[in-house]
């Protein structure tokens, strides 16, 4: 205990970066009873003692100001016996950040320091009137000890304090126990958040009071800005740091006593994951208490980190061994059914069920920028945990993100459909804030086991492909454009193909392109005249004139049901050509697939 207790005095001793105090040292023998002026500056931190000669040198070789921090100067009185020379120096040594001016008397002379009190109050720099016996040899040996002391038994004590919350990250017990660990180090109320400040873990010693975690989240000012500084990295991985910890009074309560809370940054590899929050008790908090809380702040910062990194990277695993499960899925890629049985059991694939496969399409997910990465998995996670209930796999497949989704209403087909369809509308509504408003949701139809899966999957993307084309509602299903399935067959056949170009290219030919829209407009309005010059902001004699141009590049009267009727087959034709083209290079109509390993 008594070990203990000179590590809390140490402390205590400590200015906020760890070193002694300049009032510290007026408790030793040697310096006892010699302040002379300059309190203001007793709680300054002083490591280091050097003659006033060497700072002269300093000053000489040009290192840049303030260069004497925590440096006391040891000086002969007879340089400050004089205002004229007394306050020059002091004037310049405070500038320099000297953190105290000892002055020594040699033996055989005794100066006047009246004038030199003076300079030092108005400076705000310590003076000392040291004994005959203070030389700079004695002096600056006690300091040193004191400094050198000072550190070790901060060090000792942070080492104690690491060793006890890496023990608990060693066992791998999560966020929440290394909260209570730290609460239990500190005796106070701990809260940790992640990047975005939501809450990932809140603890409270035995014996704490009452504080609500929740207002003192939204009472902290925002988190640190991301940096690109350059940070520790051990082999190739990045490494986990404690920012020094910020002091703030946050006010919960008007009618009471502010609340002192130890902000430390958790920081790894240069990004920052979150922040540690540490409650004093008290207001003001002890000093003793203060200085230990610190310590602990910072070490449970960097440990914390590890922790965030170590679950960061575990589900980075599980993700990426569910998106090569759902790609493989999705594209038929397995080498025999029983590499398919293996993975589907690992993941809780029933592949005797019936499953419904959903695209989902945003600008966002597009690779444009610096955040469509960590977006694209926000939306991904979000997904993936809309049913918690159900067997939901979700991946991100190049600029789309997949879900697969396995139905209750089984056997039903309409019911199934119904189902994907609700699913579809869910899905959107939970994805619209990260994504954006040109979030479109496609799905295909449901279908049973592998086989199933990849088949739905083409559908939905086929769906996707054509409703950007078609301008289809938001989600939408394969089902819901059934006269683009209809005319599958058609459009992959050489014959179909050749019958949409031959229509469509006179009027192109034609009408340098401005013909296509005109008429597409006027079939869309079911022939009516007004209705389809208002959609085009055209007047009626244009639109006439239009369409005359039309009918003569196409040598047919498009004002006729048979000519709207071609021509509407036509365009639906190409488009669907050019969508399956599309898809060609990512992927085909899947084959059949091994059924379940047996």
């Amino acid at each position: 205990m008594a070990h203990q207790h000179a590590d809390v005095t140490a402390i205590e001793n400590a200015g906020r970066d760890g070193k002694t105090s300049v009032g510290s040292l007026l408790a030793e023998p040697l310096l006892r009873g010699s302040l002379v002026a300059g309190a203001a500056g007793l709680d300054g931190p002083v490591s280091w003692c050097l003659p006033l000669s060497e700072t002269r040198r300093y000053a000489e070789e040009g290192i840049g100001s303030p260069d004497l921090g925590c440096i006391a100067i040891h000086l002969p009185a007879t340089k400050l016996a004089t205002a004229d020379e007394a306050g020059p120096l002091i004037m310049e040594l405070a500038k320099r950040g000297a953190a105290a001016l000892l002055a020594w008397q040699p033996p055989g002379t005794r100066s006047d320091l009246t004038a030199a009190a003076r300079a030092a109050d108005r400076a705000g720099v310590p003076l000392l009137e040291l004994r005959e016996e203070a030389d700079y040899r004695a002096v600056s040996r006690l300091v040193g000890q004191k400094a050198l002391a000072q550190t070790s038994h901060v060090l000792e004590y942070g080492a104690r304090v690491h060793r006890t919350l890496a023990g608990v990250l060693a066992q791998g017990s999560g966020i929440p126990a290394m909260a209570h660990a730290i609460a239990n180090l500190s005796r106070c109320p701990v809260l940790i958040l992640d990047e975005d400040g939501e809450h990932l873990a809140w603890a409270e010693p035995p014996d704490g009071t009452f504080v609500d975690p929740s207002a003192i989240a939204a009472a902290l000012p925002p988190g640190p800005p991301r940096t690109d500084t350059a940070w520790p990295v051990v082999a190739d991985l990045p490494v986990a740091t404690g920012g020094e910890p910020e002091e703030l009074d946050l006010r919960l309560d008007p009618d009471e006593d502010p609340l002192r809370v130890l902000v430390s940054p958790i920081i790894v590899g240069g990004e920052p994951y979150g922040r540690l929050v540490m409650a004093e008790r008290s207001f003001p908090p002890d000093e003793h208490d203060l200085a230990q809380h610190r310590v602990i702040a910072e070490h449970g910062a960097t440990l914390t980190g590890s922790e965030m990194l170590r679950q960061r990277s575990v589900r980075a695993a599980e993700e990426r061994a569910r998106g090569d499960f759902v790609e493989a899925l999705v594209h038929g890629r397995f080498a025999d059914p029983y590499e398919l049985g293996a993975r589907a059991r690992h993941h809780g694939f029933d592949v005797d069920a019936h499953f419904a496969v959903h695209v989902v399409s945003a600008a966002k997910l597009l690779p444009v920028g610096r955040d469509y990465l960590r977006i694209k998995l926000t939306a991904t996670r979000i997904a993936q945990a809309m049913d918690p209930d159900g067997i939901t796999l979700t991946a991100a497949i190049g600029s789309t993100i997949v879900v697969i989704r396995q139905l209750t209403d089984c056997g039903d087909p309409l019911r199934e459909r119904q189902e994907a369809g609700r699913f579809a509308q869910r899905l959107r509504r939970r994805l619209v804030q990260p994504l954006g408003e040109d979030l479109r949701v496609t799905y295909g139809r449901p279908g049973a086991g592998a086989a199933g899966v990849a088949a739905s999957y083409y559908e939905a993307r086929l769906a996707m492909g054509l409703a950007w084309h078609t301008h289809a509602d938001p989600v939408c299903g394969y089902d819901d454009l059934r006269v683009f399935a209809a005319l599958k067959e058609v459009a992959g056949s050489t014959e179909g193909r050749s019958f949409a170009v031959e229509t469509l290219s006179p009027l192109r030919q034609a009408g340098g392109g401005d013909l296509e829209p005109i008429v597409l407009a006027y079939i869309k309005a079911a022939g009516n005249l007004n209705a389809a010059a208002r959609s085009l902001n055209l007047h009626r004699n244009t639109m006439l004139y239009k369409l005359d141009r039309a009918s003569r590049a196409l040598r047919m009267d498009i004002r006729t049901a048979e000519a709207q009727y071609m021509f509407w087959l036509a365009h639906h034709i190409e488009t669907l050509s050019s969508v399956t083209s599309t898809l060609a290079d990512e992927l085909s109509p899947p084959a059949e697939t091994h059924g379940p390993a047996r």
